[in-house]
């Protein structure tokens, strides 16, 4: 048989989004939405096996509320089986009691894979084995791939597929080592048909397509902030009984994040961005906009007319103007002062330095008023 794996993971539910209060409750259920659309994307393609490689859950303390929403949704999926990965965000350590709550609410078809044991899904009708490498603390120097090295015998299965949480070396960040750090190269020296991880709110390999690649990272479906700014992704992964490998990224977020910092330098460069933002899923985009540049008097008065457009058409849009300045030039120094007078005089000498032409000329509007 081909198994067919759909892979997500680092979904965070639960997580909270204070730093955007007009908009928290849309984003904190659009994490709900994005398991929802794995699940219907896993569907559509007669999955076999969905694997979740950590952080189902932000934190360990979930209510029983979010708990069956959580599983309902799970239960929703019409493949075989459902594996979940305790993250470093959703820890199985035997104290905190998520999992314990978890299992009560759960059917057979979802198996928590917080033991450090091989899982054998032929009672699922897939002739599979699992090894998975969960996470037992929120941070650690070691990851937990040691139990799988050193065993002295695998079963005997069509497949054996490994889940594993932590940093990748060389792609997801851990400067201190913190993560549960582990290599390619140790992955592979694990002799294992698949490698499913969690961790990085990127994907792995960053590509759309991919053959024959043992080791995935599988992302966050939905984005969660400012430095996440891919529209949210799951693997499709399709294993034959060859061990041969197609994998297919899948869009499943509902909103994605903009940070742009740009400079403009006359209306036409500004109403060219906003036409360029507008252009790109207004609608779900969640957009943080710092500006810098200098418009002459006209223009920059009429700015904040150009700029209503994002604000009307973005989910969200938040816009930084401080180092958007008006310039000054020869007529609004004449306005402003005479041209035999000391301010007037000053500013003419500042012309070539914008910072402190700019600077003199509020202080003198200050003494002025």
């Amino acid at each position: 048989m081909v198994l067919k794996i759909m892979h997500t993971g680092d979904i965070h539910l639960g997580m909270k989004f204070n730093q955007y209060p007009q908009i928290s409750k849309q984003l904190e259920n659009a994490r709900y939405q994005a398991l929802e659309n794995v699940i219907k994307e896993a569907n559509k393609r007669n999955t076999n096996l969905l694997a979740v490689a950590g952080d189902l859950f932000d934190k360990t303390n979930i209510s029983s509320a979010d708990l069956k929403r959580t599983i309902d949704i799970l239960d929703s999926f019409a493949g075989d089986v459902v594996l979940v990965l305790p993250g470093n965000h959703d820890y199985s350590d035997g104290i905190t009691k998520l999992w314990d709550k978890f299992r009560e609410k759960l059917t057979g078809r979802i198996l928590i894979l917080d033991e450090k044991k091989i899982y054998e899904l032929h009672d699922f009708q897939i002739p599979a084995a699992v090894y998975p490498a969960p996470c037992e603390t929120k941070l650690s120097a070691e990851n937990n791939l040691g139990w799988i090295k050193n065993l002295e015998s695998r079963v005997k299965a069509d497949y054996q597929i490994a889940l594993a949480h932590g940093a990748l070396a060389g792609f997801s960040p851990d400067l201190n080592d913190n993560y549960f750090k582990m290599s390619r190269e140790e992955l592979l020296d694990i002799e294992m048909d698949l490698w499913l991880l969690g961790h990085s709110h990127l994907s792995y390999p960053n590509q759309d397509k991919v053959i024959n690649h043992k080791i995935f990272n599988n992302g966050t479906p939905e984005p969660d902030g400012m430095d996440c700014s891919h529209p949210g992704y799951a693997w499709y992964i399709e294993l034959n009984q060859t061990k041969e490998i197609k994998a297919e990224r899948i869009l499943t977020g509902n909103y994605h994040f903009s940070d742009l910092e740009k400079e403009v330098n006359n209306q036409a460069e500004l109403e060219n961005l906003v036409e360029q933002i507008l252009n790109e899923q207004p609608e779900t985009k969640i957009l943080r906009l710092q500006l810098k540049g200098e418009l002459a008097r006209e223009e920059f008065e009429r700015k904040d007319q150009i700029l209503r457009k994002l604000r009307d058409s973005c989910f969200y849009t938040k816009i930084d103007q401080s180092n958007l300045e008006m310039k000054i030039d020869r007529e609004i120094m004449r306005e402003e002062f005479s041209e035999n007078s000391f301010p007037y005089q000053l500013l003419t000498e500042l012309e070539d330095d914008n910072q402190a032409l700019h600077l003199a000329y509020k202080m003198l509007k200050e003494v002025q008023e």
